[in-house]
């Protein structure tokens, strides 16, 4: 068989008792399946956020550049947003479906900006650390152009000189995290962000993890990288309202430095039966719920909530990694900002992480190097984080003396 699943359409419909009966036996359970729905607010933010989406999911956000009902809570969205990024006068975004749309609208914005300052360019490529997010690979697939990955340093992150050395007579981006996913450090975006505007080229920050929690942990104390409008030279920012915005999914925004560059974002068709055509992202037809989910969530919360929110965050970091690294052999990585990941250094590492999914917990992990994902956000309790902890000391322990768990049961998410 090749996997395909043939069915036909049911001659007369079902009664939604049975299909509730039919699905609910899918849903997973809770805590385990936590770390595969993060990233969530606590219980009241997701009703808010809740409540929201679902008055407005029918509704077509195809017009929120068009309606005033829509376009007035999308654009309180967009300004809400940057202003978390040091902005400029003029700077300004839209709204996407996720971090691989908003990294794909920055894409398309740099080669049609490159079409116009550097016309002599025919295969235009992108200059990135190895870590930049696959979504930049993908998006340069439906774009044709090639995207040029660099080495790391030792914590995983981008070295400015190598980036340099990668740019050529077709590159018309530079690109980097705040942070990578991979190791989740933040690239050194001054340095690198000063060779993009050294060669005039367009400098893009994938901010999807850090976007809407990096404002926040700079705001308590931590010391991070500069990393967003406040650079010169960078451009755009992606950012993910579904990650630490703790919003409905699917949600994400794109920001431009100066909304002259969102005019090379924008594709307006003249189209003779329906006028002009021209919508704030990729999309056509969308749901409108995302939007209102993201409108609500943001002013429920406030700055003051973010950062009761952040520090909740930094606080599950510590416990984690006080509780990972107590038990035998396991080591937390140093990381900015999330996700958090580990290895162990005595039992296989795809070992404890099978161990952990027989356990019931649907973890994330990282191949090369082996490591495991922790998902860290607010809506995790101190009850759940102990249960997991206590998972993994039995899983780790129960390897180390000797119980081997089949390499053919390894699975990665």
């Amino acid at each position: 068989s090749d996997g395909r699943v043939v069915k036909a359409m049911p001659q007369s419909g079902k009664s939604f008792d049975s299909i509730k009966a039919e699905l609910e036996p899918l849903v997973l359970p809770n805590p385990y399946a936590h770390f595969a729905r993060a990233f969530r607010g606590p219980k009241d933010v997701q009703e808010v956020g809740k409540f929201a989406f679902e008055k407005f999911m029918s509704d077509n956000g195809f017009f929120s550049l068009y309606l005033p009902y829509m376009q007035t809570i999308e654009q309180e969205v967009i300004a809400m947003g940057v202003s978390l990024l040091n902005p400029e006068k003029n700077s300004t975004g839209n709204f996407t479906s996720g971090g691989t749309e908003s990294n794909f609208s920055a894409m398309h914005a740099a080669r049609n900006w490159a079409r116009v300052n550097k016309p002599h360019i025919i295969k235009p490529n992108i200059v990135a650390p190895y870590t930049i997010h696959p979504s930049f690979q993908k998006g340069a697939r439906y774009l044709d152009m090639e995207v040029i990955t660099t080495d790391l340093d030792e914590s995983g992150r981008g070295i400015p000189q190598n980036i340099a050395a990668a740019i050529n007579d077709n590159t018309i981006m530079v690109a980097a995290s705040a942070p990578s996913w991979h190791y989740a450090n933040i690239d050194p975006i001054p340095e690198i962000a000063a060779i993009a505007l050294d060669a005039e080229l367009w400098m893009h920050v994938d901010g999807c993890i850090g976007g809407y929690i990096n404002p926040f942990l700079e705001k308590l104390g931590e010391k991070l990288t500069p990393w967003d409008f406040r650079v010169p030279g960078v451009m755009s920012i992606s950012a993910d309202l579904h990650k630490f915005g703790y919003c409905q999914k699917p949600a994400s925004t794109i920001y431009w430095r100066d909304a002259s560059l969102q005019d090379y974002h924008y594709v307006s068709i003249d189209d003779p039966f329906l006028g002009q055509y021209k919508l704030a992202g990729f999309s056509g037809s969308r749901s409108a719920g995302p939007i209102f989910a993201a409108w609500a969530v943001f002013n429920y919360l406030g700055e003051e909530g973010y950062l009761r929110l952040t520090q909740r965050v930094l606080d599950l970091k510590k416990t984690f990694t006080e509780g990972v690294n107590a038990i035998e052999g396991l080591k937390v990585w140093d990381v900015d900002v999330m996700p958090m990941h580990f290895h162990s250094e005595k039992a296989p590492t795809a070992s404890v992480y099978q161990g952990l999914l027989d356990k019931g917990w649907m973890m994330l992990g990282l191949v090369a190097p082996e490591a495991i994902t922790i998902c860290v956000d607010p809506a995790l309790s101190d009850e759940d984080v102990a249960l997991f902890l206590a998972d993994l000391r039995e899983v780790t322990e129960r390897i180390l003396s000797g119980d081997q768990i089949k390499k053919g049961d390894i699975r990665y998410s």
